[in-house]
């Protein structure tokens, strides 16, 4: 499936605007994420591996906190969107 990484992220994963992961669910696929460009974990994840409350994960168009949050299932057409809050708008 594909990552699709936002403008403000990208400098964490060498300019790439996605990423390809095989995983069963996005916590799988965002530890795949951060363990191939790890100066994304700071960026995703607290202090606790818990996903920061500013970053939204979409997968299909759809909040996971909508969904089942991290554990969230995937398949492999499934395509997920990070964005992230950004002040001011």
């Amino acid at each position: 499936m594909k990552v699709i990484i936002p403008t403000a992220l990208r400098k964490h994963t060498d300019g790439q605007n996605h990423l390809s992961v095989t995983a069963t669910t996005v916590e799988d696929a965002l530890k795949q994420v951060v363990t191939a460009h790890p100066e994304l974990r700071s960026s995703l994840f607290d202090d606790r591996d818990q996903l920061v409350s500013f970053v939204n994960v979409f997968v299909n168009d759809r909040n996971i906190r909508d969904l089942e949050n991290e554990a969230t299932p995937l398949t492999e057409s499934d395509e997920i969107l990070l964005v992230p809050a950004i002040a001011g708008g």
